[in-house]
């Protein structure tokens, strides 16, 4: 009997990694054991092995799917709720939270993520070969030969398999109160499977269900010399791909039932997450932004017999009704539409996208009136807190706050089918739940404690000193920044408050990332950016001083590594 037998290379690997988990928990062991008894007590979320029942009490309940619960009781169970309401009782080996002045509400969910998803490598199918070796130009082919070579089609790429528990962006999202994100593989026409997970755990914890969806980008890969290339094309092969994918299961339906004489089937990988997409019901999501977009979207759907969702959305305000009849489900950007910041500000702005930039946080508003199946999703924003702050634009355009919150919560539970377990605060539903000081839409609201799958999490904020300001950062400053493998400019285009809060963006090679948890104290700096390296993306924090037009200090790359930089004003700041 043949075993398997892992090569020096990765059994090296392997020794590494328990090595290092092995050394991790020993620290932690260590750490706890010479903690007073008081303050364990005190903190059961940080000992190795947390209770398995907990219970908040005088809290206020909002459970989504019900209403608003004053003074009453959670009860945790083994990672499920067991029981919601005012006196319910409370099992005598639970651990009893006082939440007196405090509100409890379903974990957040993001509708469609890439929080903790590396990018795929040739094992994984998302190498440059596709289905039947396809390169992208500048890769050796520029032509497809025929439909065979199925070109930027990875529909057996599953995002769960792609997932890397401890990436700092899952650690960054779970502080903002995200306990759940649909994740999608990213690159292609065809992408691969979403999966659902939880933001806490190791890779099997943490998947919640998979496959969750079908994802389409309708990127063509190339020019116009490879195929296909050009949207008609990109519509065309789609259409081809499906039409192939029933083919092959009526032929397979057919050699199964009478094989003698018959040509067996060819097995092609492409094609049998497709059939299952249509036979399972699989939510296929498709881009569609503007009005024709998402009538494109809304029509290629329906001829392919897929169950859309259509992402993006920022024109639906204007064919709201026409969605509600059509059934299909939407998932609306967060990232609503902004003048460039570098644009020339004589220059003329289309009209179009003028209208867009004033009514697409018009949009949900007039989902939720017309009756759609809808949810927000991120979108690519960089935190927790610049996503609360993109719902309360839609807020402020007429959405009402119960539809808000219920389209993070229990609004993509419902699209991608998990409202049964998830997504809002019932009994037997999964124990994701976010605990805060106040309203959780609030930007001035604090997380206090995120439960996970029943594992509770304490969110403690780095304290902010409460000097005000001596100096104005606000502008355009130069930073340089030496690494081992090259110097690294960066732009970083600054705006202080009056009490010092820092906002902004960050531009370098990489692209554009927003500023985080930014403040000014004396001068003294601190703000936090993200940015994706190796496929994984990793918390970025800056602090120093600021003398006249010179700014000095440290950055770390999520801990991993730090360096000195500087950074000026361009022209002296003239």
């Amino acid at each position: 009997m043949a075993r398997n037998r892992l090569s020096p290379a990765k059994k090296s690997a392997s020794r590494a990694r328990c090595t290092r988990r092995t050394v991790a928990v020993l620290a932690v062991l260590s750490a706890v054991a010479s903690l007073p008894e008081s303050i364990v007590a005190q903190r059961p979320s940080d000992t190795p092995n947390p209770p398995a029942f907990y219970a908040i009490q005088n809290v206020r309940i909002v459970p989504v799917s019900g209403s608003v619960i004053e003074d009453g009781t959670v009860v945790i169970a083994k990672g499920l709720i067991e029981s919601v309401g005012v006196g319910v009782p409370i099992p005598p080996e639970a651990w009893v939270i006082d939440g007196s002045g405090l509100t409890v509400y379903p974990g957040l969910f993001d509708g469609m993520s890439s929080v903790g998803v590396r990018a795929p490598d040739e094992e994984d199918g998302g190498g440059p070969g596709g289905a039947g070796g396809f390169s992208f130009p500048g890769q050796g082919q520029d032509i497809a030969e025929g439909p065979e070579d199925r070109p930027a089609t990875t529909p057996w790429t599953n995002a769960a398999d792609l997932l890397d528990p401890e990436s700092d962006a899952i650690e960054r999202w779970r502080k903002g109160g995200f306990t759940s994100a649909v994740i999608v593989p990213d690159g292609g026409i065809v992408t691969g499977q979403a999966a659902i997970v939880n933001l806490a755990g190791d890779e099997r914890e943490m998947v919640v269900k998979t496959p969750a969806a079908l994802r389409i980008t309708m990127d063509s890969p190339g020019g116009f010399r490879s195929f296909p290339g050009s949207l008609f094309g990109v519509i065309s092969y789609v259409k081809q791909l499906y039409a192939d994918a029933e083919h092959q299961a009526r032929y397979a339906a057919a050699y199964e039932a009478n094989p003698s004489g018959r040509e067996r089937p060819r097995y092609d990988r492409a094609l049998e997450p497709i059939q299952r997409s249509i036979q399972e019901g699989w939510p296929t999501i498709l881009p569609g932004v503007e009005k024709r977009e998402i009538r494109r979207a809304v029509k290629l759907g329906a001829d392919v017999g897929a169950r859309t969702v259509v992402a993006g959305a920022h024109d639906a305000y204007a064919i709201a009704d026409e969605l509600a009849a059509s059934g299909v489900s939407v998932l609306v950007s967060l990232d609503w539409p902004e003048r460039g910041r570098d644009v020339d500000p004589e220059s003329q702005e289309a009209l179009e996208s003028l209208r867009r930039r004033a009514n697409a946080p018009t949009t949900p508003a007039r989902l939720h009136e017309a009756g759609v199946t809808w949810a927000f999703y991120s979108a690519g924003l960089a935190s927790p807190r610049e996503v609360i702050r993109k719902v309360n634009t839609a807020i402020e355009n007429g959405l009402p706050r119960e539809a808000a919150l219920r389209a993070m919560t229990l609004g993509p539970a419902e699209i991608f089918g998990v409202a049964d377990r998830m997504g809002s605060i019932a009994p037997g539903k999964i124990a994701n739940l976010v605990v805060t000081d106040g309203d959780l839409l609030d930007e001035d609201t604090k997380v206090k404690m995120v439960f996970v799958d029943g594992q509770k999490f304490e969110e403690l904020e780095a304290e902010r000193p409460s000097e005000p300001p001596t100096v104005d950062v606000s502008g355009r400053w130069l930073l340089t920044i030496p690494t081992p493998q090259r110097t690294q400019e960066v732009t970083a285009d600054l705006e202080m408050a009056e009490d010092g809060t820092l906002s902004g963006t960050l531009t370098s090679d990489r692209g554009e990332s927003t500023i985080t948890e930014g403040w000014v104290s004396g001068d003294s700096f601190r703000f936090v950016a993200s940015t994706s390296m190796g496929g994984r993306t990793f918390e970025v924090t800056y602090m120093g001083t600021i003398e006249r037009e010179e700014l000095r200090g440290t950055v770390s790359f999520g801990g991993r590594f730090s360096t000195d930089f500087t950074g000026e004003r361009p022209g002296g700041g003239v």
